[in-house]
């Protein structure tokens, strides 16, 4: 049985209980031939349980705890404690190194587990006992028995425990302790996550925790595991590297700011690289019968006109494809693709440059960061880059590509005057919507205005962090200042959000004092 456990009770002859812990893994398929996937549930397999705290409990209380190793195996030493109630093992959903816990947000944060009582017989055997559990997946062929929904919660931890994984092999990585939002009824609507309103899969910079979509007939992530490590990608970036996507709607085809282009280029990639499986793959449910429908991409594959329209530095397909193409090796790579740099200096860049850019995070200042690591062919580089479209990037902010290294515009003196031209009727994290401004702190108070007749918004940066906004009206009319640090290099991003098709003007000025 399944249950979600509040958190763990502190704890004649020495004895034994062992066994081995494992999970139903369904395999999430797609085929771009016909455009179709599904969750194979005839496909799934055993897997083991990895690195999962393990308890067993006399009564309420924790008399002796393990941890699986990497083949789901456990061992539970124990001098039972007499007449303090019946023993029972416990594998709760939480590995210990790294620190990764699932719980279910709408059951008061409790975290899930699977659990068996034993027997008289077993409990009084001083030989050792034998009791293996396993996590079904609970689908019966047309629906989830929800009495029998076990493995989806250690689906979602071992996933991303191989992430995890993967990085530790490479580096020393200490990554901080991680909750992940799991409950079969998380659906895709907004509203309180308490009650399982949770949008979509996503993971929240705020909470520093990640949500999983669960909702049987509606959406379920558990076993999408490109989506899970997505999400666990964002979890890196926003502790161990650094992050200042915008957010906000993206998907195929669209001309991004370059900032979300990267992260969720960086994101679909990482899964790829992580699992490792080149094949994206999200199921989704829809009809009114509820069938599992999917949507795939292959970081491996050639971008087509379809599937990659407008490649580029703003594309995050090209980014996707472009950062697989730079981590993998193969005998069957193409002609463009000599690169192969490998796990390591992909964790280098990331917790590196990447991390204390003083430009935005985008590929220019990842491409910049990876072509400072040792070994890393820079010429080999540049001429992937050119497969995707994009120019051999010389400096964080973007130079070498000629549609990167306008985002920025340099000013070089105090007080400065301009005007820009924006383009309406897309989302506000386009290319077309945002402008960015970079300047030099002088050690006095400066302070940034735009004007236009449509509703625009500032934000200020300094390495990433947010050192102040303004988006108070939707007049067109902001302000934003702050005492600079001498020699500190700032950027301020205007975003526009004219919903209209049509360019439309901007004043801007930035004076000191």
């Amino acid at each position: 049985m399944l249950a979600a456990l509040a958190a763990g009770c502190p704890g004649g002859d020495q004895r034994s209980i062992s066994g081995k812990v494992t999970y139903d893994f369904v395999p999430a398929t797609y085929s771009a031939t016909t455009g179709t996937g599904t969750l194979a549930f005839a496909q799934a397999s055993k897997r083991p349980v990895r690195n999962a705290v393990v308890q067993l409990r006399q009564g309420s209380g924790v008399i002796a705890t393990t941890n699986t190793d990497e083949q789901g195996n456990y061992r539970l030493v124990y001098i039972p404690e007499d007449d303090s109630g019946e023993l029972s093992v416990q594998v709760l959903a939480k590995t210990s190194s790294p620190q990764i816990q699932v719980e279910d947000n709408t059951d008061g944060n409790a975290i899930w587990a699977m659990g068996a009582k034993l027997s008289g017989t077993d409990a009084e055997s001083e030989s050792g006992t034998t009791l293996s559990l396993h996590a079904g997946h609970g689908w019966t062929g047309s629906a989830y028995d929800a009495t029998r929904r076990v493995a989806a919660p250690f689906a979602v931890l071992d996933s991303m425990y191989t992430a995890a994984k993967a990085f530790m092999a490479v580096r020393p990585v200490s990554f901080p302790a991680l909750k992940v939002n799991w409950s079969p009824d998380n659906v895709p609507q907004g509203g309180d996550k308490a009650s399982g309103f949770i949008s979509t899969s996503h993971f929240s910079p705020a909470e520093n925790e990640i949500y999983i979509l669960g909702k049987a007939g509606a959406d379920t992530d558990e076993f999408d595991s490109h989506v899970i490590v997505h999400e666990w990608g964002h979890y890196f970036e926003n502790n161990l590297s650094r992050s200042d996507s915008p957010g906000g709607p993206h998907g195929r085809g669209d001309v991004l700011d370059p900032r979300i282009a990267f992260g969720e280029g960086y994101g679909n990639a990482i899964a790829a690289i992580l699992l490792p499986e080149s094949l994206y793959v999200d199921t989704v449910w829809s009809g009114s019968g509820g069938s599992l429908t999917a949507f795939g991409i292959d970081a491996e594959t050639e971008p087509l006109d379809t599937d990659d329209p407008t490649p580029g530095v703003f594309s995050e397909a090209s980014v996707h494809r472009l950062l697989y193409d730079l981590y993998d090796s193969g005998t069957n790579e193409s002609s463009y693709d000599k690169v192969s740099v490998g796990l390591g200096p992909f964790y280098d860049a990331l917790a590196g440059l990447q991390k204390t850019t003083p430009s935005m995070t985008t590929i220019a200042s990842f491409i910049t960061a990876l072509k400072e690591q040792p070994g890393v062919d820079s010429a080999a580089v540049n001429t992937l880059l050119s497969r995707y479209n994009i120019g051999p990037i010389t400096s964080i902010w973007g130079e070498g590509d000629s549609r990167m290294f306008p985002m920025y515009f340099s000013v070089g003196s105090y007080p400065y005057n301009g005007t820009l031209t924006l383009d309406g009727g897309y989302e506000y994290n386009t290319w077309y919507q945002n402008q960015y401004y970079v300047f030099v702190g002088n050690g006095s108070r400066v302070t940034a205005s735009v004007n236009s007749t449509y509703d625009v918004a500032l934000t200020l940066y300094q390495q990433g962090d947010v050192l102040g906004g303004s988006d108070k009206t939707t007049s067109g009319t902001e302000s934003v200042s702050l005492t600079t640090q001498n020699n500190a290099i700032y950027v301020l991003v205007v975003t526009g959000f004219k919903e209209t098709d049509g360019g439309y003007g901007i004043s801007i000025s930035i004076t000191s004092p």
